[in-house]
């Protein structure tokens, strides 16, 4: 039995990867939708072995938003933002970590200043 008030949403998923697909793309502040859509596909902080919940992070854009031009890049869609709790989040801007997300897997690869390498895959939702 629901509680009442309970409301569903329905997830759509890539039919053999599971990645879950489909918002305005040229404002810096994500719609609730593409919000819930991050959320939902990653999680946990994309960081490797962070264990935040998605919903207790920051998103972020992967490709910087560009605030000048928006429609010039940094562009605010699911592709391009991943959840980053505030530590990792400030280490990424100013430790100079360099992040790259996989669209078609939704495996995260991030770069040390180093130039270490170090990889985070996509959350598998429990059935």
């Amino acid at each position: 039995m629901l509680a009442p008030g309970t409301i569903w949403r329905r997830l759509i998923t890539h039919p053999k990867t599971g990645v879950l697909i489909k918002t305005d793309p040229t404002t810096y502040k994500p719609t609730a939708e593409t919000e819930r859509h991050v959320i939902a596909r990653d999680a946990a902080c994309a960081f490797p072995s962070c264990q935040m919940p998605a919903h207790r992070c920051d998103l972020d854009h992967i490709q910087p938003f560009n605030h000048q031009d928006p429609k010039a890049g940094g562009p605010t869609v699911p592709d391009n933002l991943m959840p980053l709790c505030r530590r990792h989040h400030l280490l990424k801007h100013r430790a100079g970590w360099e992040v790259e997300r996989d669209p078609s897997t939704g495996e995260v690869r991030w770069t040390a200043p180093t130039g270490h390498t170090y990889t985070n895959p996509p959350h598998t939702p429990t059935t």
